[in-house]
């Protein structure tokens, strides 16, 4: 049973890493073509960001991909942290506009599907220049957020 506990924490970390990784972006932009932003997927993020924004880290972390949030209480703790560390402290937004989106098929280190990145130039209350990136996908014949970062 402890075997399988630092198994699932070592997964949960890989996985939070990978979603929330600056390289993985990058990746996004190569392997992504421009596309006309998908209206169901900027619905969605907005949906989203109007969650994480307020601060309810928990409800932001649910609203995600189910196959993210297989990672359990663990990576769900880990996200809330991160979130209240890294993101809680720029405070409000004060503007957010979507600069661009690309999709891919494929992306390295998860499964073959329909992939969305819409990239935002946003300025927050404690950050004037800021770019956040979602990333969506389309799993469950939906569009759900799967990934954020910013920088």
């Amino acid at each position: 049973m402890k075997t399988r506990s630092i198994a699932t924490t070592v997964l949960c970390s890989a996985a939070l890493f990978i979603v929330s990784c600056p390289g993985l972006v990058t990746a996004a932009r190569l392997l992504g073509r421009p596309v006309k932003p998908d209206p169901e997927a900027v619905a969605i993020g907005n949906e989203w960001f109007a969650v994480f924004d307020g601060g309810d880290y928990k409800t932001a972390w649910r609203m995600r991909a189910k196959r993210v949030q297989r990672g359990g209480a663990v990576q769900e703790e880990q996200f809330i942290a991160w979130a209240r560390e890294r993101r809680a402290p720029l405070g409000r937004v004060l503007r957010r506009e979507l600069m661009w989106a690309r999709f891919t098929n494929t992306l390295p280190g998860t499964p073959d599907g329909n992939y969305e990145f819409l990239r935002y130039k946003t300025l927050f209350q404690h950050k004037a220049q800021a770019e956040e990136e979602l990333t969506l996908t389309k799993e469950s014949g939906h569009w759900e957020v799967s990934g954020y970062h910013f920088k």
